[in-house]
């Protein structure tokens, strides 16, 4: 055999081993898609529901604990009020 007839045989060789390599390659890749693709589908259900949780809790326990406090507040403010009136009089009595 001579030089040309090797090269080609190490060409045909080559070419065979990158396309085994590239279908190996395409068939893992695939996989790996289709495996992710159902995670982030299950990971997209997961904060819909945590955002319908949230969502509830916020209807349901944090409206009424600012309305509660905010109704708190405007009687600290009303008695600060009252009694800052009351000391303005005595003060003016004395």
């Amino acid at each position: 055999m001579d030089l040309a007839a090797w090269r080609d045989l190490v060409i045909i060789f080559w070419g065979v081993i990158a396309t085994i390599a590239i279908i190996f390659i395409s068939i893992i890749t695939y996989l790996f898609y289709k495996r992710t693709m159902s995670l982030l589908e299950s990971a997209d259900e997961v904060v819909g529901k945590v955002a319908d949780i949230v969502e509830y809790a916020d209807k349901e326990v944090l409206r009424p604990v600012t309305q509660l406090g905010t109704m708190i507040q405007g009687i600290v403010q009303g008695i600060s009020l009252f009694s800052s009136i009351f000391k303005k009089k005595e003060e003016q009595d004395e």
